[in-house]
């Protein structure tokens, strides 16, 4: 256990000495985190390079290394510790690791001399100041910019080529060489991790497009989604002379709902109405909403359709051969009604935040009364889609009945299609 527990210890110390790019910026948004993920990266990076020159400098036997060495050795942990001030705002850390930047660069361009070549640094710092303070900080970004020309300038009109503390070759080899480097490194990795992450943000936002377009669509018709994306007016609506409604609804379902629990009444509802909306899917019509057990279902909306009544009569029998032996959770048979009715409706979206796609006018009325009028899985169709279905469809009249709202009317039960060329007719 011992042994093993040592084993451990050592794998884990890699992931311990990494430091997390992460740190601090938890309590960010991802907007600000990114930036400040940066400021760590390039904090921690330019720690790690000071820490080299630091020892490399005090290995120099010249006379008077000690002091861009012990400068670099006081630098080294003030970088590494720029990631503590995320604690304190958003604006602490880019700002310390920019004000320390500029403050090393230009001690160790009086120590050494312009020839050192630190003065390359400066022209990262616009760049640098824009990633690190973002886009919305330009101005600030823009005083940083100033002072690293403004010290640049300065440094390279009043400090001589070398001060004496090393000789032009030693200068070139231990200044310029690395001051190169470590610019070009620096820049690698911060760019670098800018493009990821810029690139991950797309990725997200594509991803986040892509599914607001799908949920749009299965909130709404294909070509109204497109229309409500693009509207100008400040209301989608339509009238429509001539279509067909079809309601179907679950007999006894309020009595069977309050004695069925509730994660088994809403799975049974999601199988039955995922099987009708694959239905609906094939017969290229469109569900407009349920309620509760109700399901509605339009032809000839919002595209218009000569065979309105005809495509919603073939679903109609489709869907009642597939609810046919319907049973709940508890074995109980679910019986079904469906009722069709035809004529000109409206329709449009209502709402501005959870809105819907609805149609209205006498046919969706007419529809849901021909839907609580019928019997149990059966069709029940009302005059005007008769006559649109007779000559094409085995009708089987009911003769009069009271419709609530609508006194006395003749209806009728879809049973099939009849055959045609003698072939076989469809039933219901």
């Amino acid at each position: 256990m011992a042994v093993d527990s040592a084993a451990n210890r050592i794998r884990a110390w890699p992931v311990r000495l990494i430091p997390d790019i992460a740190y601090g910026t938890a309590d960010y948004p991802e907007k600000v985190a990114r930036r400040l993920r940066a400021v760590n990266i390039a904090a921690w990076t330019v720690a790690a390079l000071t820490v080299v020159f630091a020892v490399g400098q005090f290995l120099d036997p010249a006379p008077g290394m000690w002091k861009p060495a012990t400068a670099n050795a006081l630098y080294a942990p003030a970088f590494a510790a720029i990631p503590l001030l995320h604690r304190y705002g958003p604006l602490m850390a880019p700002v310390a690791l920019l004000s320390t930047a500029y403050v090393a660069i230009s001690v160790l361009i009086l120590l050494f001399g312009i020839g050192n070549g630190m003065f390359i640094y400066f022209l990262m710092a616009p760049a640098l100041a824009v990633l690190f303070l973002g886009t919305e900080r330009l101005v600030l970004a823009g005083g940083f910019s100033v002072i690293a020309v403004a010290l640049m300038l300065a440094l390279l009109a009043l400090v001589p080529h070398n001060t004496g503390l090393q000789s032009d070759r030693a200068l070139f080899i231990t200044g310029v060489v690395p001051t190169a480097a470590a610019s070009a490194a620096l820049l690698f990795v911060i760019v670098q991790y800018a493009m990821r992450q810029i690139a991950s943000a797309e990725a997200t936002v594509e991803r986040e497009y892509e599914r607001s377009e799908s949920l749009l669509v299965n909130i709404l018709p294909p070509p109204v989604a497109e229309r409500l994306k693009t509207r100008r007016d400040a209301v989608i609506a339509d009238r429509y002379d001539d279509a067909s409604i079809l309601f179907a609804d679950m007999a006894g379902f309020t009595a069977r709902a309050s004695d069925t629990p509730p994660d088994e009444l809403v799975l049974f509802l999601n199988t039955v109405y995922s099987r009708l909306d694959a239905l609906v899917e094939r017969h290229g019509l469109e569900k407009i909403k349920t309620t509760g057990d109700a399901y509605m279902v339009v032809s000839g909306v919002p595209e218009a359709r000569t065979d309105h009544a005809e495509a919603l009569a073939d679903l109609a029998l489709d869907m009642q051969a597939a609810l046919v032996g319907l049973v709940d959770a508890r074995g109980r048979a679910v019986p079904v009604r469906i009722g069709i009715a035809s004529g000109p409706v409206v329709a449009g979206i209502v709402g501005t935040r959870k809105f819907f796609y609805d149609v209205w006018g006498d046919a969706v009325n007419t529809a849901a009364r021909m839907e609580s009028t019928g019997k149990a899985g059966r069709i029940h169709v009302a005059p005007a889609t008769w006559v649109r279905l007779a000559g094409r469809y085995d009708l089987e009249d009911r003769g009069p009945i009271e419709v609530r709202g609508k006194g006395m009317m003749r209806t009728s039960f879809l049973i099939g299609r009849k055959a045609a060329d003698g072939g076989e007719a469809r039933e219901g």
